[in-house]
């Protein structure tokens, strides 16, 4: 085999291996963000089906308000404590039913306020303030499904929660994809219907 022949060669893998990383980071740098998915959906759009798409997605913000009445956005992910006073602010990929459920420090969930929310409307709850001594309550905020679950909604609730009890942030039949900022998460529920957001609020009196 010659030099040349040998350069040959080199350069031409030189030139697929370039090529195939810039498909895996154009098709990386390509995939929408829970974000972009969400404002996506909610932005009117002739004569695209993107809208249409069937993922639910919804924006989430927990106003937290101050003795003068001032509402400060923050994340889900972010840890709320024992007195303070919350409402949930939520827009929605899809018109349907937004509820918050409330998980005590021992377990039990009850039904806490369900309101409609619109396609590019911002749905806020009313006043929420959890107190405790000890313990964690968790205030999970749900897109429901169009269809009623079978069972019921705190089936589904249960059922949902209980495939993300490990930690992975992911079912065979969950694929959530979520991103958050120090005002606002996002959530999408890749497959399926319905989406569940969870605020974690720590008593520590």
């Amino acid at each position: 085999m010659t030099t040349t022949f040998k350069h040959m060669l080199v350069n031409f893998a030189l030139g697929v291996l370039s090529v195939s990383t810039f498909l895996m980071v154009s098709a990386h740098a390509a995939k929408p963000t829970a974000r972009e998915i969400l404002l996506d959906q909610v932005t009117p759009q002739v004569g695209s089906e993107v809208a249409q798409a069937k993922k639910d997605a919804i924006a989430v913000s927990v106003l937290v308000e101050s003795p003068d009445g001032t509402l400060t956005p923050r994340g889900v992910h972010q840890v709320f404590r024992t007195g303070e006073r919350l409402r949930v602010k939520v827009l929605a990929s899809r018109a349907g039913t937004i509820s918050v459920y409330n998980t005590n420090p021992v377990g039990q969930t009850k039904h806490v306020w369900s309101g409609q929310v619109q396609v590019g409307q911002e749905t806020v709850s009313p006043r929420m303030v959890l107190t405790g001594m000890s313990g964690v309550d968790e205030l999970h905020i749900v897109l429901e499904p169009l269809q009623e679950p079978r069972g019921g909604v705190i089936v589904w609730l249960g059922n949902w929660l209980q495939s993300f009890k490990s930690g992975s942030g992911s079912s065979r039949d969950i694929q959530l994809d979520s991103q958050n900022t120090p005002q606002v998460s996002y959530l999408v529920n890749q497959t399926g219907q319905g989406v569940v957001s969870t605020v974690r609020v720590v008593h520590t009196r």
